[in-house]
């Protein structure tokens, strides 16, 4: 870790050992990081994208490809009279094998890497990866049952009958790269019994989804398609997210399958795809707000703040809402390797905290999931927790089919 001398702070972490074997290796779970700018805090997790992290070097420790000044410790040095080590700044953070997420050297340290202070610091393992000695929440029996009567129940699955609708919108909100289009994946693969990946998927900062779909799981054993509608828009990134007046307009059902998005102007009711009079039918009845959580610390304050201004139109909607917390086998070792230890990880419990802060809403409303994204056979454990996910949200749709029910009723 680099303490600059214009009062940055950044470097990098890597989970492999400390060895001097001369050869460049590959640590997947490394990232680059900020953490102070001009003195303040401004957290920013810089993810491993590709190819070689570090070179364990023999005559001294290993450093990072983007962060070669890192010569950790040879022999004894004494602080220069400029009271700073003007350190190496080529290939400093040029984004080679992290994802800058759009900073530069620049950004992160003022385009020069003068020191005074370098830091290596040792993260043991244990206390964080603990198993709890008991759940955090009540735990699904992990097994082969479950996970028929679960899918039993999404398959049989009916809207609130007085409504006479027959199917129920979800509407995923949520970062790019948070697993939003990778949810709907999860299910389609689930009921059709092979990886499927019938949404496009993106990572990082980069939302792949410029249009509003809608999308429908099919059930092969019946040949018929399940009682709701998975809907996926453009992911909210730092500046960038579509004009609330199309966001209210999204909700309340007026913009049909494959409506694109216009960034640059205002909501129109002319554009093709606009749905003039939309019915309870074209609504969205559910929404979820899919947040990754592996990187809630280092979420942007820009990003943070217009969730919550989403959360607050979906409020005023009263629409019913809950939190999909992604990527929870990034969080801890314990769950990569055991998906079923989900709700005994201490990590998964302080996770659903922290987003429980985040989004301001009660902690029974935000549900770990993980989503299909390295595997290649279908997992019982996985299946289980995205499927009682799912059930949560088509009974907090059928609450929000209630309530309109119940309103149209008094108005009669």
């Amino acid at each position: 870790m680099f303490y600059n001398t214009d009062n940055n702070v950044y470097g990098g972490y890597l989970s492999d050992s400390w060895e001097s074997t001369g050869n460049w290796c590959t640590d997947q779970r490394a990232f680059l990081f900020k953490l102070y700018s001009a003195g303040n805090w401004k957290p920013v997790k810089f993810p491993y994208v590709i190819k070689e992290t570090h070179f364990k070097n023999k005559t001294h420790g290993p450093w990072f490809y983007s962060l070669t000044s890192m010569y950790s410790f040879i022999k004894t040095t004494n602080k220069p009279s400029s009271n700073y080590y003007n350190l190496d700044t080529s290939s400093l953070f040029d984004g080679h094998r992290f994802d800058m997420k759009g900073e530069t050297v620049q950004s992160v340290a003022n385009g020069h890497n003068n020191v005074t202070d370098l830091e290596v610091n040792q993260v043991k393992e244990g206390s964080l990866d603990d198993e709890l000695d008991s759940f955090w929440r009540d735990s699904p029996e992990w097994s082969p049952q479950t996970f028929q009567e679960l899918k039993e129940f999404v398959a049989n699955y009916k809207p609130f009958e007085e409504t006479k609708i027959t199917e129920v919108n979800i509407l995923l909100i949520g970062p790019a790269g948070a697993g939003k289009s990778s949810f709907l994946n999860t299910i389609n693969t689930i009921f059709k019994g092979e990886m499927s990946s019938r949404a496009c998927t993106g990572c990082a900062d980069i939302s792949p989804a410029q249009k509003f779909r809608k999308f429908r799981v099919r059930d092969p054993t019946t040949k018929k398609h399940l009682c709701f509608r998975i809907c996926d828009t453009r992911g909210v990134e730092e500046g960038v997210f579509i004009k609330s007046e199309d966001l209210g307009f999204l909700i309340d059902g007026n913009l049909s399958d494959n409506y694109t998005f216009q960034l640059d102007s205002e909501a129109s009711t002319k554009r093709i795809g606009f749905v003039e009079e939309p019915t309870v039918k074209e609504k969205m009845h559910v929404v979820v707000f899919v947040l990754d959580g592996s990187s809630l610390d280092v979420l942007s304050a820009g990003v943070v703040s217009k969730l919550r201004e989403i959360k607050s139109l979906v409020v005023d909607k009263s629409i019913s809402h809950l939190v999909f917390l992604t990527k929870i086998d990034k969080l801890c070792n314990l769950v990569e390797k055991d998906v079923s230890k989900t709700f005994k990880s201490r990590d998964v419990e302080d996770a659903v905290n922290n987003a429980a802060d985040v989004m301001a809403l009660p902690r029974s409303q935000i549900l770990p999931v993980k989503n299909y994204e390295k595997e290649t056979t279908l997992n019982t454990d996985i299946n289980i927790l995205a499927l009682t996910a799912l059930r949560k949200l088509l009974v907090f749709a059928d609450d929000f089919l209630e309530n309109q029910y119940d309103w149209q009723q008094i108005d009669m």
